[in-house]
């Protein structure tokens, strides 16, 4: 399931916002209320669904944009006459007030999006992070889940794709 944040200035919009996406089934991992919260949550998630207003308590949403990588897709939610502020591209509009029903499709077609743009792993890198996990969970005694996350920080941290990693790691040790 694709990682949702909400962020609204206001956090009882916040709130409501995501009662409605839990409500309809949605799992909103975080929930912001200023570009800042938004900018720590996707450096660690990477890629996801961001709906939000237009306006967060330190910044615009465009300023928010900027720090956010391609693979978030973006809802704004605000009266159009506030979206007219929004000079980035990549962002969807829905005008209050908001039905959950209406809500519901938008995450849907949201998420439909973000898959579609992820990049895939072909079956040999597949492979490869698989030996890759096993030999971590061997020698560090870490579950799967564990060792997935350690190349996934080390590939951040390294900033080189997870592939390389995994790749590393079987050929010349662990870190």
């Amino acid at each position: 399931m694709a990682k949702i944040v909400v962020a609204f200035r206001d956090h009882t919009t916040a709130e409501s916002i995501t009662s409605l996406l839990r409500e309809s089934g949605y799992e909103v991992i975080r929930v912001c209320t200023s570009g800042n919260e938004v900018k720590r949550t996707f450096g660690l998630i990477q890629d996801g669904i961001l709906i939000s207003g237009w306006r967060l308590k330190d910044r615009n949403l465009d300023q928010v944009i900027e720090d956010l990588n391609e693979h978030v897709e973006v809802l704004c939610i605000s009266k159009s006459a506030q979206f007219a502020n929004i000079r980035s591209a990549r962002v969807f509009h829905l005008s209050p007030p908001v039905k959950k029903s209406v809500l519901a499709a938008w995450a849907d077609m949201l998420i439909q999006l973000h898959y579609q743009k992820l990049p895939r792993r072909d079956d040999a890198d597949k492979q490869l992070l698989d030996k890759a996990k096993e030999k971590i969970m061997h020698e560090k005694n870490m579950s799967e889940q564990e060792a997935h996350r350690y190349l996934q920080k080390l590939s951040m941290r390294l900033g080189i794709r997870i592939s390389q990693v995994a790749e590393k790691i079987l050929y010349s040790g662990t870190e």
